[in-house]
């Protein structure tokens, strides 16, 4: 038995050290074969186990008990009585193994509480455990087998979890600051296992001040637990001050000054304690801080420092959607009450506009009404001009009265009963004139109706006056139908146009009050945005609604339904008889105003003003630009003694008259249709022949913040409306002046711009040299290369020049250069010139001797600056070298770039993939966006898309990198979010601050599943067999960020399926959302849905980027193959010692339906036995065997529920399947093990060989 201990490993040889002689078990050759027999079978398990034998229950253990759960009890606990070995616990398992000794029955605990002290204190431990009877040799019971996995972890684990989970849940975004605090204490409180106590300080403004918010664990007021703390007091109880700054404090609470604490869940109050900061990302300070007590029977390890800041940042981040919640609470609050005073404001004003618009409108209609004493002609118009415009202002303010009354409640109505068809069509009718001069065709289809409604009648003509006048201002061809039916007991007007129609995304905002379409085309921009939210008031005061329903360019239809009856009425608000009604008082502001939006004349127009050129004189022209007919005629009235007057209705109309009579000053309203005043001043400013063209705007809207607006856009004056006439033509007169006098003083300096560009462009100056007398004449620009006045260098003469201005190596071939010159009549020559300012400059001397009648020879010539010709010279040299440079490194650049990207051929299992690459470089095809393809063998393939931060050479270093890192990491076959871990460390050891995103996603084709992780890259898309298109998993922070919080994603594909991986180079955009670009690409996939595979990513990257991208993009396609996915087998295997032998038969039989080659057959039933065999001995049920033949390939897969650890690339006998999985690894094509499920896979393939012929 010594021999057999001894090549048991370290356990045994520890045995052989205990003695045993003092035991009552004696020397191990006195040993029974039973105990031999157990104490081999315990030494030999893989297993965590123990046992008990004899009277005094001797303890025994193997390797992976040692490990797992001794401790520091080893090897002192070999050879002792069991009792002594776990006396902390002998209270809790003496009765299990008693009973077991004396029954001769099993037991079975899962996840018992146990305090061990087995590392220097009393530690919380929990495990799953089994104690089973064991016999001697005659039979009787001798002592007992513990078998035992140990849980602590996992109950921890979870406990902390669920701690988490309840602080994350989303009501806590849903509370006040107060609420959040008293919920989040409610939840700490819970868990009073890990932490025993917590207490909450929130930080005042300036930080000098901590305050308790909240507390878990304490009963009322507690010393431990002070309501304020402050900063600057080193001896506070708790860290305020360093928590300031630091994010973490270890706490010593057996420390002097510490009074009694809570002790939680357990006997004794904790000796630790852990205070964190309380600081959500986007902040820069913290909100506070949290202290709690650590649990005294847990290390405080990483797992536990991590549980406490997750929880610290959980209450920061709910303590920031509180603090937000409660600021848009506030912000609503106040909204409410300024909507009030708006409402309050509207009341009071609308009344005090009415006294002054009665003495406006009485004495124009009585002027205009006056036969005894008619006007004139031009005072009529002006007159009807206040009388129109004093209607329209009345109407905007009886539409704001009435606004007004309706939010205070104190709008008054009398529902009669009328006849609407009449009073409709009668309303209708008074738009008439008004729709044949705009060339539109009005009809009206108002049948009798069963019974008369009640309505307001005063309320009735305003929702139908709106109406048709809307259809009117927005509807420039076709017909306008207004109809009044009776439908479902309810009286329907509908009002039917054929205008420009409303865009869809409008349309619910229709009925909001001061809400206008933006852009839409009309008749006048003019208007406050109420109409249509009066109607839809009105008709609610009937009991009634309006609905729209349009398409664009086509037109619209609103309906008003109102019910018969009074039942939905107020009762005192009932009239008894047949209502007085007054349509065409009502009508009067409405009609006005539509028939100045068809009026194509000036009402306004002077009458005796010629508008001509009459005195030979030019005179300038003025472009007026308005959409009101009334603003335009007074304004052009105004200027037309003085200047060419044009008009025009809005931006768009004034360019084209711009084009054929360009103005000499635009004069624009702000608010048009079409295109306003803003964007015609911005289509000016754009063109070269129109920059410098003065512009005036006119805007009702007053005040310094607006005549700012319209300066800082670039008009040269800005003009409030109410204005007068000698205000506005002081401005013209002002602004023509100026810009005639820009204008000529531009010409001007134009004219000796050139000039001087000319001269100084050419570098060339002329000088001449009295050889007589040595008397030197030069030019202005000479004197300039000079950099000596010419008197200067007249005073030095030629002999003086060449002595101090032209560089000492060149004065003596200088002078024999011109004496030649002298002699031949002719000099060329290149000379340095070194003038005061020190800059050497190169010029080109050329010259020729003339006879001058005066002063006999002179010789006269030219000198050129040819110091840049030079240099220009010498910059095309080196430019040429560095192209040469640049080539070879682009060659270099595209050489490493295909070096990191797989091959673009592919040939996968039920898969058909298709990819792309293109860089955003210019003139490179290098970058940081990576794809990749990894075959994982047994139907499985890996597909890797990725973006790292960056450009160049630089990037597609680091993509280089983790690629290779992530092939690596591959082959360890762990869940995707597992694989994304190990590279996010690869990541954050880069030199620098590296920001990568990635998806890791793998195919299986057994089942046809797809399962991903994503650290902050774009989602796939998925388009369904069905084709139904969806975003594939959630997103996790990206690699490299400081922190990992990832989780594996399980889709469903079904053959058909598409998914498509990308980088955001394919979807993003400076100048829209990037969700755009998403739903782009996934209008395209869905276009496409058909299309080959192979053609799909290019045909992505044309449509989606027409131009080219600008940035790296990569796109990886792949499609789940319609082909049958072969034939499939599986069984679930028996859990006893029969297991093997029957999956060898299972495989055998199958095999040989499946006419696979016998000595195949052979090798796959002989890995088979070995893979079930492991996963029997240790694995845990239930155990599954699958089977999938696919064309050649056989596909073998063996499931159970054991823990995964991944597997070495060579095994060896001394893991933990030994010898099992190098068989299988020798004769296997290919094989691996993989966590699946709640458990492990292990699998191997082989091709099916040639059948055996009979």
């Amino acid at each position: 038995m010594r021999d057999a201990l001894n090549d048991m490993g370290g356990v045994g040889r520890d045995l052989l050290a205990v003695d045993w002689d003092a035991t009552s078990l004696g020397p191990p050759e006195t040993w029974p074969n039973s105990l031999r027999t157990t104490v081999r079978l315990v030494l030999t398990s893989k297993f965590s186990m123990w046992m008990a034998w004899g009277p005094e229950l001797v303890f025994f253990c193997n390797e992976a008990y040692r490990r797992d759960t001794l401790g520091t009890k080893y090897p002192w606990a070999l050879g002792r009585p069991a009792s002594e070995v776990w006396s902390e616990i002998w209270a809790d398992i003496g009765p299990r193994i008693d009973r077991v000794i004396t029954t001769g029955e099993a037991t079975w605990d899962e996840q018992l509480q146990l305090f061990l002290e087995r590392s220097g204190y009393v530690e919380e431990t929990y495990h799953t455990f089994s104690y089973s009877p064991l016999t001697d040799d005659a039979g009787s019971i001798a002592g007992m087998l513990c078998v035992v996995k140990e849980d602590t972890e996992q109950v921890i684990a979870a406990r902390r979890m669920a701690t988490l989970r309840d602080l994350g849940v989303r009501t806590m975004g849903e509370l006040s600051e107060t609420e959040m605090i008293a919920a989040a204490c409610e939840r700490l409180g819970a868990n009073q296992d890990s932490l025993p106590f917590s207490m909450l300080y929130l930080f005042d403004e300036d930080g000098g001040t901590a305050r308790l918010a909240g507390t878990a664990g304490f009963t009322g007021e507690h010393p431990a637990a002070p309501r304020l703390l402050r900063t600057d007091d080193a001896r506070a109880l708790w860290p305020a001050r360093e928590l300031l700054t630091g994010d973490l404090v270890d706490i010593d609470l057996t420390a002097e000054g510490f009074p009694e604490l809570p002790s939680g869940a357990w006997p004794e109050p904790p000796l630790r304690a852990l205070a964190v900061q309380l600081l959500a990302p986007s902040q820069t300070s913290p909100y506070g801080f949290l202290v709690v007590g650590l649990n005294r029977y847990r290390p405080l390890d990483e797992g536990y420092r991590s549980f406490v800041q997750l929880v610290a940042g959980q209450l920061a981040a709910a303590l920031t959607d509180a603090r937000a919640y409660e600021f848009e609470r506030r912000r609503a609050e106040s909204l409410a009450r300024i909507d009030q005073a708006k409402t309050d404001f509207f009341t009071n004003v609308s009344h005090e506009f009415r006294t002054p618009l009665t003495l406006l409108l009485g004495p124009a209609e009585d002027a205009l009404a006056d036969e005894e004493e008619p006007l004139p002609p031009r005072q009529r118009a002006r007159t009807e001009v206040i009388h129109r415009n004093g209607q329209r202002l009345l109407k905007l303010v009886n539409s704001l009265l009435d606004f007004s009354r309706l939010e205070s409640g104190r709008i008054t109505s009398r529902f009669e009963p009328v006849d609407l068809s009449g009073y409709t069509a009668e309303l209708v009718s008074m738009f008439r004139s008004s729709a044949e001069r705009a060339g539109l065709r009005l009809e009206v289809d108002c049948e009798p109706l069963s019974s008369p409604v009640h309505v307001d009648p005063e309320h009735w003509a305003k929702i139908v006056l709106n109406l048709v006048s809307n259809a009117l201002k927005f509807t420039f061809s076709g017909s306008i139908l207004v109809s009044v039916t009776e439908e479902d007991g309810t009286a329907v007007l509908r009002v039917r146009d054929t205008g420009i129609g409303i865009p869809p995304q409008e349309t619910a905002h229709l009925f909001e009050r001061f809400h206008r379409v933006r852009g839409a085309r009309s008749r006048t921009h003019e208007g406050s945005g109420i109409g249509l939210a009066l109607v839809a008031e009105l008709a609610a005061l009937h009991g009634g609604e309006v609905t729209a329903d349009s398409t664009v360019n086509e037109g619209s239809t609103f309906t008003v339904r109102v019910p018969f009856g009074t039942s939905h009425l107020p009762a005192d608000q009932l009239g008894t008889g047949l209502a007085q009604l007054d349509g065409a008082r009502l009508a009067a502001g409405f009609v006005a105003e539509t028939t100045r939006w068809v009026s194509g004349e000036d009402l306004l127009a002077p009458a005796d003003v010629p508008l001509a050129e009459s005195d030979g004189k030019r005179r300038a022209r003025v472009l007026v630009v308005d959409d009101n007919v009334d603003m335009r005629a007074y304004v052009a009235s105004l200027l037309a003694a003085e200047y060419v007057v044009d008009t025009a209705v809005d931006g768009l109309d004034a360019l084209d008259r711009m084009a054929a009579h360009l103005p000499d000053l635009v004069l624009t309203d702000v608010m048009m249709p079409r295109l306003d005043g803003f964007g015609l001043l911005a289509r000016i400013q754009s063109h070269p022949a129109t920059a410098d063209l003065p512009v005036i705007m006119l805007s009702a809207r007053a005040g310094e913040e607006g005549t700012l607006e319209g300066l800082e856009a670039g008009a040269d004056d800005y003009l409030s409306k109410p204005f007068s006439a000698r205000e506005l033509l002081a401005r013209v007169r002002v602004n023509v002046e100026l810009d005639r006098q820009r204008r000529l003083r531009t010409a001007l300096e134009r004219s000796q711009e050139l000039l001087d560009r000319a001269e100084s462009l050419a570098r060339v100056g002329s000088w001449e040299i009295d050889l007589d007398t040595d008397t030197v004449h030069v030019s202005d620009e000479l004197s300039r290369l000079f950099g000596v006045s010419r008197s200067e260098i007249e005073r030095r003469g030629f002999g003086g020049v060449v002595d101090t201005l032209i560089h000492p190596e060149d004065r003596r071939h200088l002078l024999a250069a011109l004496a030649e010159g002298a002699e031949t009549g002719t000099v060329d020559y290149e000379v340095r010139l070194t003038p005061p300012s020190g800059e050497e400059i190169l010029l080109s001397v050329r010259g020729e001797v003339v006879k001058d009648a005066d002063r006999g020879r002179v010789l006269r010539g030219s000198a050129q600056d040819i110091t840049e010709q030079r240099a220009a010279e010498r910059s095309l040299a080196e430019a040429a070298a560095r192209m040469e440079a640049a080539t070879r490194e682009h060659t270099i650049a595209d050489e490493l770039q295909r070096s990191l990207l797989p091959e673009r051929s592919y040939d996968l299992e039920h898969l058909d993939v298709a990819t792309y690459y293109r860089a955003g470089v210019e003139g490179t095809q290098v970058g940081g966006d990576w794809y990749d393809i990894i075959d994982l063998g047994a139907g499985r393939t890996a597909f890797v898309v990725g973006d790292v931060m960056g450009r160049g050479v630089r990037a597609a270093s680091v993509m280089g990198q983790l690629r290779s890192a992530v092939r690596a990491f591959a082959k360890l076959d762990l869940p995707p979010s597992d694989i994304l871990e190990h590279v996010d460390g690869v990541v954050q050891d880069l030199d620098g601050d590296q920001m990568v995103t990635c998806v890791y996603a793998v195919f299986d084709s057994g089942d046809q599943s797809l399962r991903v992780a994503n650290a902050g890259h774009l989602p796939p898309l998925l388009v369904t067999a069905d084709r139904d298109l969806e975003l594939v998993g959630t997103t996790g922070p990206p690699l490299g960020a400081g922190y990992f919080g990832m989780s594996t994603d399980l889709v469903q594909l079904a053959a058909g399926a598409t998914v498509t991986f990308y980088t955001d180079g394919l979807v993003e955009r400076r100048d829209r959302d990037l969700d755009v670009g998403i739903d782009a690409l996934g209008a395209q996939l869905l276009q496409h849905a058909d299309a080959d595979v192979q053609d799909l990513p290019a045909t992505l990257v044309s449509a989606l980027l027409p131009d080219g991208p600008e940035d790296d993009v990569a796109v990886l396609v792949t499609r789940v193959d319609t082909t049958p996915l072969g034939t499939t087998a599986a069984y679930q295997l028996p859990i006893d010692e029969s297991m093997p032998a029957t999956a060898r038969r299972m495989v055998r039989e199958r095999l040989r339906d499946w006419e696979v080659a016998t000595d195949v057959t052979h090798d796959v039933v002989l890995m088979v036995s070995e893979v079930v065999t492991n996963a029997y001995l240790h694995g845990r049920p239930p155990i599954d065997l699958r089977l999938r033949l696919s064309g050649e390939e056989l596909t073998v897969e063996v499931h159970d529920r054991g823990a995964y650890r991944p597997r070495r690339q060579r095994p060896t006998e001394e893991d933990e399947h030994g010898r099992g999985l190098q068989i299988v690894s020798t004769l296997a094509d290919s094989w691996g093990s993989r966590a699946s499920g709640a458990g492990k896979c292990v699998w191997f393939t082989r091709g099916r060989g040639r059948p055996a012929v009979d």
